[in-house]
């Protein structure tokens, strides 16, 4: 591993147990050993720091994606397995770490919507288009309605008036939502099949 890749995992996890704002360059100099000179050899400064690690997340999240797609047994299993890797996320993030980012860091804020709103947008469609053909989600569903209100729904991450998060735990709320959309989405055989996979560990995503 080279030290740029060195400092942009170190730096990540800094900023997801405390947030962003609240970590400086010198805590990450601190974390790795090294000096701050030493750091600012590779990054020339904590805007890029997170640029960067926003174009590492952003290709890593594609790649996830894209290989849950290909292996995936049907639609459903392939929403359940998206779904555990975001829970994922958000076990291991500090619930401020998303308003930092949109508030201090808007335009890279700005790459992480145009993500969601391109790559994510189309998954969700496909995977609704995918689910109906195989019977699994209801047929007279609107891809692409609900596909919007699916990844629009990321807002609530940051929206800590209306879900403060000492009341409301991100990851508490992420499987509410989760339930929420697939009751929604599934028919019969669905639901039949969501009991299924909840039975079996791999899909543990039921609260």
């Amino acid at each position: 591993m080279d030290e740029l890749q060195k400092i942009l995992e170190a730096a990540e996890n800094l900023f997801r147990k405390y947030g962003i704002r609240s970590v400086t360059m010198s805590d990450i100099a601190a974390q790795l050993g090294i000096s701050k000179k030493t750091l600012y050899l590779h990054i020339e400064n904590k805007h890029e720091l997170i640029e960067k690690i926003m174009a590492l997340y952003i290709s890593s999240e594609r790649q996830m994606c894209n290989k849950i797609g290909i292996t995936a047994i049907d639609a459903l299993d392939e929403m359940l397995k998206i779904s555990m890797q975001v829970q994922h996320n958000i076990e291991n993030m500090n619930p401020s770490l998303l308003f930092d980012l949109r508030k201090y860091h808007y335009p890279i804020w700005q790459q992480f919507e145009a993500f969601r709103n391109d790559f994510i947008l189309n998954l969700m469609r496909n995977n609704i288009d995918k689910g109906k053909a195989e019977g699994i989600y209801r047929n007279d569903l609107n891809s692409d309605i609900i596909s919007r209100i699916h990844i629009g729904c990321i807002h609530i991450f940051t929206d800590d008036e209306l879900l403060p998060p000492d009341q409301f735990p991100r990851p508490v709320v992420h499987k509410q939502f989760v339930m929420y959309h697939l009751h929604g989405i599934v028919t019969k055989k669905g639901r039949l099949l969501m009991e299924k996979y909840f039975n079996q560990s791999e899909h543990n995503i039921k609260s």
